[in-house]
C-alpha cells in the first residue's frame, strides 16, 4: 500500500510540476489572495495617477478576472470633456478606490471586452474607452479656464496590465505615471511603482 501510495506521489509530481514550471506567472495570479478577510471576500487597490506630460489624459482603467468571462470589472474612467473627470498635464489624481481582482488594467482590451459585453448598461465615456491612453492638447480661452478650440490629439501610451500576486498585492498603492517615451515606439509610456500595504511610507 506504502509503494503504491508513493507511485501514485510521484506520477502526480512529474504530471504538476512542468505545468507549474510552464505556467509561472499564471499559476502565481491565480492564487494570490484576494485580500477579503473571509472566503469570498475582495480587498482593494488604490491608485494614484500622475500625468507627467502637459496633455489632457484620457482613459479606461479598472480590474478584472481574466479567468472569468461573466466578470463584471470595477472601473473608472478619466474623459476628454472638462464636464466629466479629468486628468490634466502636469497634475496627479486623487487616490482613487477600486476592487482588487486578477489584473488592473489601463486601457487593456480584455478590461473593455468584459465591460462591453458584462456592464452593458454602465454609462461610459466614449472618448475615454480607447485601448491605452490618449494625451491631448486642450486650449482655454484664458477668461474662466474654459476649454475652446478643437482638442489635438498628442499621441498614444500603449495599454498596461499588472497582475495580482505578480506585480501588485491586494490592499496596496499602485503609482501610474504617465511619461514621454523618447526611445519607444510610442510617444508616450506608462510607468509603474508599488507601495505595499505594509510599508509605512
Amino acid at each position: 500500500m506504502k509503494t503504491t501510495r508513493n507511485l501514485a506521489t510521484t506520477v502526480l509530481l512529474m504530471l504538476v510540476v512542468p505545468g507549474i514550471a510552464g505556467c509561472g506567472e499564471c499559476f502565481v495570479n491565480l492564487t494570490a489572495s484576494l485580500g477579503g478577510d473571509w472566503a469570498g471576500e475582495r480587498g482593494a487597490v488604490r491608485v494614484l495617477f500622475i500625468n507627467n506630460t502637459p496633455h489632457r489624459a484620457v482613459f479606461t482603467f479598472g480590474s478584472y478576472d481574466q479567468a472569468d468571462q461573466f466578470s463584471q470589472p470595477d472601473f473608472a474612467q478619466f474623459g476628454l470633456s472638462e464636464f466629466g473627470a479629468t486628468l490634466e498635464g502636469d497634475s496627479s489624481s486623487q487616490i482613487i478606490s477600486i476592487e482588487c481582482a486578477r489584473v488592473f488594467s489601463i486601457g487593456g482590451p480584455g478590461l473593455l471586452t468584459l465591460i462591453e459585453q458584462n456592464l452593458s448598461e454602465a454609462a461610459l465615456d466614449d472618448d475615454a474607452f480607447v485601448e491605452g491612453v490618449e494625451f491631448f492638447s486642450i486650449s482655454s480661452d484664458g477668461a474662466d479656464g474654459d476649454d475652446s478650440g478643437d482638442p489635438v490629439n498628442e499621441g498614444s501610451a500603449p495599454p498596461f496590465e499588472a497582475l495580482l500576486g505578480v506585480d501588485f498585492p491586494c490592499n496596496a498603492l499602485l503609482i501610474v505615471r504617465f511619461e514621454f517615451d523618447d526611445l519607444g515606439h510610442d510617444p508616450f509610456r506608462v510607468d509603474f511603482e508599488l507601495i505595499p500595504s505594509e510599508s509605512t511610507r
